[in-house]
């Protein structure tokens, strides 16, 4: 390791800060909705008259201090309110693409709830998906960030909907979308009865990218692997089940995990309880994600810190958690192999150990 590296002497908390900004990243699981700024927020429910309950920045940070998921959820749908136009959507992805350019995000996949869009304000899902496919456009112009997306679906709009989402993911195809994703209240509603929705997209040749395992227990990513999950999104209480986390290894199936994003819709009580370091030595694929990141004031810089500083990784294990992100990105074979091998080259000019 070159001493002059920011990989050198990663004790203090500025070597931290300063590697993990200058690790090349790759964020699979982030919310377009949930990434909004929050002063292009306050502008939007401004300009749509959607009344937030606040007037300004510091009454949405207030705001966002969830007591549990269902709070954290309620207020991610008075976000989604205040989205009502092609131009909105055209903007907020901008703007996550120029967020993540700052952070050294190469690669970004974003997650979008398109039902909760067409069904409140009667926005046309192709409305939506142009918007976004401009913002990606923009970003990747402007700032060098690759985006993808994955429309999602939460569970608690019933099995019947799911055919819609995956009929709008089809038609994204050709702007973006490489995934179907499967959200909402895990621990009520189950998961196999979307399995023949779920087949469908995949037949298409959409990946599968569900949440299982933030706020329910072992069995649901279970299921979501029966259906033919490629990822897994957060799967921290697979760590509750050592035959689960076996076969998630043996079969190195990618998880998402987010800590900030746990600790604060109460997915996990506390750091120390967080299973992040179990998840990485039991040998699991693990990569590092920041979930909402204004929402629960982070980033996946300060994600990166807190695997130095709260589970103790070391300067090659971060790097590895980096290419582990890349590695584990919906894109063709070659993409895929040419975004790895720029991250091996970035992480070489760091110094950055890979064992």
């Amino acid at each position: 390791m070159n001493a002059d590296s920011p990989s050198a002497a990663p004790g203090t908390n500025r070597d931290i800060q300063e590697f993990v900004r200058a690790l090349p990243k790759a964020e699979l699981h982030v919310h377009l909705e949930g990434s909004v700024r929050p002063r292009t927020l306050l502008e939007l429910a401004g300009r749509h008259r959607v009344d937030l309950g606040v007037r300004d920045e510091a009454g949405l940070r207030a705001r966002y201090q969830f007591t549990d998921f269902p709070a954290f959820v309620r207020t991610y749908v008075t976000v989604c309110d205040c989205l009502r136009s092609g131009e909105d959507f055209a903007l907020i992805t901008q703007e996550l693409g120029h967020d993540a350019a700052r952070q050294n995000i190469h690669y970004l996949e974003a997650t979008f709830t398109a039902v909760r869009h067409v069904q409140a304000t009667g926005l046309p899902f192709d409305e939506v998906m142009d918007g976004i496919a401009a913002g990606a456009a923009a970003a990747q112009r402007e700032y060098g960030v690759t985006m993808r997306f994955i429309p999602d679906y939460p569970r608690d709009f019933g099995v019947e909907g799911l055919m819609q989402t995956v009929d709008w993911a089809i038609a994204g195809m050709d702007r973006g979308v490489v995934a179907l994703g499967l959200s909402g209240m895990e621990n009520e509603v189950p998961s196999l009865p979307f399995a023949p929705a779920v087949a469908r997209a995949k037949a298409a040749g959409l990946y599968f990218a569900p949440h299982a395992g933030e706020i329910a227990g072992p069995q649901v990513v279970r299921d979501c692997l029966a259906m033919g999950a490629d990822r897994i999104g957060h799967g921290i209480h697979a760590a509750d089940d050592p035959a689960l986390l076996e076969e998630l290894r043996t079969l190195q199936i990618p998880l998402e995990v987010c800590p900030t994003s746990n600790l604060c819709t109460g997915a996990a009580t506390s750091l120390a309880d967080h299973p992040l370091r179990r998840l990485w030595e039991a040998g699991d694929f693990v990569t590092l994600n920041s979930d909402d990141p204004p929402m629960f004031n982070t980033d996946l810089v300060q994600e990166y810190a807190l695997a130095a500083t709260a589970f103790g990784f070391s300067a090659a294990e971060l790097a590895r958690l980096s290419l582990n992100g890349a590695r584990a990105a919906f894109l063709p074979a070659t993409d895929k192999a040419a975004l790895v091998a720029r991250f091996e080259a970035e992480l070489g000019t760091l110094g950055a150990p890979l064992s």
